[in-house]
């Protein structure tokens, strides 16, 4: 079967019929406009829609933003298509390409992608609608509230019925409405509603394309060696083996790089993969490492707990904490800590990347398709329009795709080559060289009451910042205190950051300092909660009036009979959190097996509004549980400057067999669609670790855990 581009498909499709074209623009304020346009010939438009109507009343919806496994090519679809009232089994799904002209933001971060976009698609399928209803009351001779769209046609009260594709032509002679009238919720036929996902068949039986997968005639690969020492220096290397290898084509220094500072290495261009990689292993490389094999994992914590012992920069802050605390001879205290962690996505990081004199072009997996343009237009001075990007399917991404370095690492070696360059990453690569979530050392105190209610607390995060990584600014930023609850209702509260810079670079995680500041949290509050005497689903309800904390800690403490008493050898524990808007509560369930514990059941909570997709949002709250569970079992370990774990057998990721049950409650909801994408995970560490508590009686204030011989 004949693979043919979008350009072509629309040329050819103009041949036999017109179709009509829903779009949008940014407006003069940012916000995106609908355009709508009807034309008998679109070879010469530009392809900036989202839905197209043919003749034959095929119907294609495209979805903007990149399809990392999160669910937005389905999702962004079913909301076009709830408004314009056709079947979405029945449309046709395609990648938009890419455009911040026509689509405006299409990165895929923080969840972000049903939250930001849902009003404006809602809008654009509802100004299609309106205008097909509108062709279909001029053709009548009725008024258009005579008229309701339903499964592609328009049918009128006394009966007569005309198929999208017939109207096409008429409604070409219209102008959309500014305002189209949006669907009662109470209506939706296709929103909410466990809707199978097209994209599965195609991962599932190989059609579905990948950067890794991905070749252009005349193309070199690359395998880049780079110095284990984080910021280590190429002082000198011998390439004369290198050159020897069959296939190597040539041997370059090449950098990128990771938030303001430069990565070295030294790259093999080869024929093909294998050629490249052996080639790299022939290398012999002096590497200056700035001194910095000192630094291990020892002398980071040592220095976040003499960092902790700083006041910080104050983040959020209600009453008096120091008041409080001061000559108060009954101050808690507890200190946690949580690991660097890779990403590991299941596809390696890889770009290829063409430099012309004035012209550029991309192939790949990104969650930023738009920002690599940007980059490769200010680097080599091309026009941004003469820079083409061809964004695929991803294997993963977690916000390790977001960045653009990999492709820079291309784009620097197809400059130097002349020819098409394709970087691929080893395993080892991508363990090894980051970036990296943060590790962190988060230090709680907190004064009870006469009535053990919780009077002051302190919470410091000592930690560095993903967007204050270089240069002499040492003030913490908001971003250090993500998914720590300010909505407990504590008289005198106080979150505290001390900024830290160290060699090893950080980026975005999934759910960011979400995954690792409610470890701290939500373990500290289940600590208050048991030294006041208090259950810990209780001492929590007890200190909150918002209504969609109290209702995803009620619901999970219903579904999972909380108050029922523990089975002999069991143990439950309790976590809450909020992340990108949707709120969710966590029950673990563990058992002792032998010396060791083991999760038997996790059942979650979830309040994000209007789920567009219940079957996405489980796969995502799912997903996001493993990832957790298995980021609370392994993390990552620096020794002479460098990462210890190189590969999944010293940084194992969750088996099967050690996946307990998981559970997961959505809750209805009218509220705007929240993000689904990382829920779940902050709440996994804490509720494991008050889980293990309530079995053992044993705290857990250090992750990863070591589930064997906890007994």
């Amino acid at each position: 079967m004949e693979q043919i581009s979008r350009r072509k498909f629309i040329h050819l499709s103009s041949v036999s019929g017109a179709f009509l074209v829903v779009g949008c623009v940014p407006g003069p304020n940012g916000d995106q406009q609908v355009i709508t346009k009807v034309s008998a010939d679109l070879a010469g438009l530009d392809l900036n829609q989202f839905i197209s109507i043919g003749l034959d009343n095929s119907i294609i919806l495209y979805n903007h933003r990149p399809e990392m496994g999160q669910g937005t090519f389905q999702s962004i679809p079913m909301i076009l298509a709830e408004e314009l009232e056709v079947d979405i089994d029945r449309v046709e799904i395609r990648q938009s390409e890419a455009s911040r002209d026509l689509y405006g933001s299409q990165m895929v971060v923080g969840s972000r992608s049903i939250q930001t976009e849902f009003e404006k698609l809602r809008k654009m399928g509802a100004a299609a609608r309106e205008l097909l209803k509108q062709a279909a009351a001029n053709t009548w001779n009725i008024g258009v509230d005579q008229c309701k769209a339903s499964n592609g046609s328009v049918i009128s009260e006394d009966g007569k019925v005309l198929t999208y594709g017939q109207l096409v032509e008429e409604a070409n002679k219209l102008e959309p409405l500014e305002n189209p009238p949006l669907k009662d919720p109470k209506d939706f036929k296709i929103i909410g509603k466990p809707v199978f996902r097209k994209d599965i068949p195609l991962k599932t039986n190989g059609e579905a394309k990948f950067g890794i997968d991905l070749y252009t005639p005349g193309m070199l690969y690359a395998s880049v060696e780079r110095s284990s020492v984080f910021l280590g220096k190429v002082k000198s290397y011998d390439d004369s083996e290198t050159l020897k290898v069959p296939g190597v084509k040539f041997v370059f220094r090449t950098e990128r790089e990771v938030y303001g500072r430069k990565r070295e290495g030294v790259a093999v261009l080869a024929e093909n993969y294998w050629s490249a990689v052996q080639g790299r292993k022939a290398l012999n490389i002096e590497w200056d490492t700035l001194n910095l094999e000192e630094i291990s994992n020892e002398t980071i914590t040592g220095d976040s707990y003499e960092a902790a012992k700083k006041d910080g920069d104050e983040l959020f802050g209600k009453g008096d904490v120091k008041n409080v605390f001061k000559g108060n001879s009954t101050v808690i205290e507890a200190a946690y800590e949580t690991p660097y962690q890779a990403h590991v996505p299941m596809e390696p990081m890889n770009a290829m990347v063409s430099i012309k004199d004035n012209s550029a072009e991309f192939w790949g997996s990104t969650q930023n398709p738009n920002g690599i343009r940007s980059f490769l237009s200010k680097k080599y001075e091309i026009p941004e329009n003469a820079i083409k990007i061809n964004y695929t399917f991803m294997g993963g991404g977690f916000g390790r795709r977001s960045m653009t370095d990999v492709a820079e690492e291309a784009a620097d070696l197809s400059k130097k080559s002349g020819a098409p360059v394709k970087v691929i990453w080893t395993r080892e690569d991508d363990q090894t060289q980051g970036p990296f979530r943060a590790c962190s050392l988060n230090v709680c105190k907190a004064v009870l009451d006469v009535s053990g209610k919780i009077n002051a607390l302190e919470h410091k995060v000592i930690a560095q910042e993903i967007r204050n990584q270089t240069g002499d600014n040492m003030t913490a930023g908001r971003q250090l205190m993500g998914g720590i609850n300010t909505e407990y209702l504590i008289p005198n509260l106080s979150v505290k950051g001390v900024l830290r810079k160290r060699h090893v670079p950080i980026s975005y995680w999934r759910a960011v300092y979400h995954s690792t500041n409610p470890f701290a949290h939500e373990s500290f509050i289940d600590e208050l909660a048991h030294l006041a005497g208090k259950d810990p689903v209780k001492f929590r309800l007890d200190m909150l009036d918002h209504p969609r904390y109290r209702r995803v800690l009620s619901e999970v403490a219903k579904i999972t009979n909380w108050n029922a008493p523990r089975p002999k050898g069991t143990g439950r524990g309790i976590a809450t959190a909020e992340r990108s808007g949707a709120f969710f509560a966590m029950v673990i369930e563990v058992m002792q097996k032998g010396k060791s514990v083991v999760p038997t059941k996790i059942t979650t909570v979830l309040d994000l509004g209007i789920c567009i997709n219940p079957n996405t949002v489980k796969a995502q709250t799912e997903g996001s549980i493993v990832m957790g569970l298995g980021a609370a079992y392994a993390g990552l370990t620096i020794e002479n400057g460098s990462i210890v774990e190189q590969n999944f057998d010293s940084y194992p990721q969750l088996k099967i067999s050690q996946c307990p049950e998981i559970e997961t409650l959505i809750l209805k909801s009218e509220a705007p669609p929240d993000g689904a994408g990382e829920s779940g995970l902050p709440t996994v560490a804490p509720a494991l670790a008050n889980a293990i508590f309530d079995l053992t009686g044993k705290r857990i204030r250090k992750l990863p855990i070591d589930m064997d011989g906890i007994i």
